[in-house]
């Protein structure tokens, strides 16, 4: 049996970054003129910021997130469980 717990909170933090990376995007270049209204807020910003001064990496990150590409994650094995043989030989 698997959990879909963690990849249900990873798809709903992704969307929420999604939003704000977008929203970011459609405000005018410069000044924001107001504060961020919270971290993600804030923390988008600074990427569109970064990616609008020609931070490659910057702009590869929001341009993966605005398509939905997220980080890696944790390995997820399909292979089923691995067998494996141990033989005992007792001592004399």
């Amino acid at each position: 049996m698997t959990s879909d717990i963690g990849s249900l909170a990873g798809s709903k933090a992704s969307r929420w970054m999604h939003a704000a990376i977008l929203h970011e995007l459609h405000c005018p270049p410069g000044d924001p003129g107001e504060p961020a209204a919270d971290i993600l807020q804030q923390v988008a910003r600074s990427l569109v910021q970064k990616a609008g001064q020609c931070d490659v990496s910057a702009i590869k990150e929001a341009l993966d997130r605005i398509d939905g590409k997220t980080l890696p994650g944790a390995p997820e094995s399909d292979d089923g469980p691995t067998k494996l043989n141990v033989s005992w030989r007792p001592s004399k």
